[in-house]
């Protein structure tokens, strides 16, 4: 007996009606309000960090927290939850730390700095700016805080601040920054390519199209070091900044060159969403080519690394889910189908619940009726009762979004 065919009209409904429910969803992502646990885990671990970590460096504090839990005396699972939330700490730590190494410039063999770079940075650990309710650093808000305080008669240091994060209302100060001042500069900072870049740009302020040359077949050299720059370290205010200089086809040259390195950092939410989302416009198909090699070199990491440290093994798993979590709705959709739908296959033949939950969660009613068809392949080869279970989850979903 044949099937009745849907109507255009029932069938354009159905589609913006789902449309409008991953809208939606999305909105209440955002808009989520944190459990009370969270809160208090939350607030529990950026308070245990602020007050340890005083000079001292990330490794050490991870090898005292390690313990730390066990004095308290707590159930397992309150235990369980506070080394998560600590776990999460330190590694947003070790990112605001790595990002923000590369904003000094490496003096020669002739003129040795007094401290390292790294040690210079952890005189800021403690006037770190956490966001409310959640482990994450407000890059932001921190710069501004340093600026105000820490580097009140420092400058240089605001200058270089100033200029990551592309605040033009600061950079273009004349009292604070006369010629004089940008002079010394030019020749303490002057190599570092984002420095250069607006030195050069305060000297051409009233040629600002000559030079982001917006008639030129290829951009401005120091543009084109100053914008990777940016892409490679996650400063997302000044690709921003610079994004909306160029034309389409300068930043998508750009753009592709640091998008397969940045995702294998998968280290700057902000900055990957931003270039994901008008990468994809502009060039989908390179977007999801460039981006399917970190993703699934971190999914195979997740579920044939060996390794007995939970901890590295949970490095892997929040990296596979920072990926999925900071990329558009085009690109996932992409990478869910990519090889005949390698990823959702492989979760489901391995067991890993989380993974293979998150990825039905991005996929529209076509697209799970045909990852049924492969994961229905791979059951009859092999009933287990996980993958019964995992089988009925999907069930399901198709049931629910059809």
């Amino acid at each position: 007996m044949a099937v009745p065919r849907r109507s255009n009209a029932q069938s354009m409904r159905r589609l913006m009606e789902m449309k409008k429910e991953k809208e939606q969803k999305e909105e209440e992502d955002e808009n989520r309000i944190p459990t009370l646990a969270e809160m208090c885990s939350t607030s529990f671990a950026t308070t245990l960090f602020r007050n340890k970590i005083r000079w001292r460096k990330l490794t050490d504090l991870a090898f005292e927290l390690r313990y730390f839990s066990d004095e308290l005396k707590l159930p397992k699972p309150i235990q369980k939850i506070l080394l998560e939330s600590m776990e999460n700490v330190l590694a947003e730590a070790k990112r605001w730390d790595a990002k923000h190494l590369e904003m000094f410039v490496e003096p020669s063999k002739s003129r040795r700095r007094a401290l390292p770079k790294s040690e210079l940075l952890r005189t800021f650990y403690s006037e770190l700016i956490w966001k409310r309710d959640s482990c994450e650093i407000d890059d932001v808000a921190t710069c501004s805080h340093l600026i105000k305080t820490e580097c009140k008669n420092w400058p240089l240091m605001q200058f270089q601040f100033a200029c990551l994060y592309a605040k033009t209302e600061l950079i273009y100060d004349d009292w604070k920054f006369d010629n004089y001042r940008l002079s010394c500069f030019r020749k303490q900072v002057g190599d570092h390519p984002v420095y250069d870049f607006w030195l050069t740009m305060m000297a051409t302020i009233n040629k600002d199209r000559l030079f982001f040359g917006a008639t030129r077949r290829f951009p401005n050299q120091k543009v084109a070091q100053c914008f990777l720059f940016a892409i490679k370290n996650g400063y997302y205010q000044l690709v921003e900044y610079i994004w909306n200089q160029l034309t389409d086809e300068h930043r998508e040259s750009l753009g592709m060159i640091e998008w397969r390195n940045m995702c294998y950092r998968a280290r700057d939410g902000q900055a990957i969403s931003f270039l994901c989302k008008h990468l994809c416009e502009l060039n989908p198909v390179g977007t999801c080519l460039n981006a399917w090699q970190p993703f699934f070199d971190s999914f195979q990491h997740l579920i044939h690394d060996e390794k007995s440290d939970h901890l590295e093994r949970n490095q892997y798993r929040r990296k596979f889910i920072f990926l999925l979590k900071h990329c558009c709705q085009t690109l996932r959709t992409r990478l869910v189908k990519h090889s005949h739908f390698r990823l959702i296959c492989d979760a489901f033949r391995y067991n890993e619940q989380e993974i293979f939950s998150l990825l039905l969660e991005n996929m529209s009613s076509e697209d799970i009726a045909s990852a049924r068809e492969y994961i229905d392949r791979i059951f009859d080869r092999n009933k287990t009762r996980t993958g019964d279970r995992l089988r009925r989850t999907l069930i399901r979903r198709q049931q629910t979004v059809q």
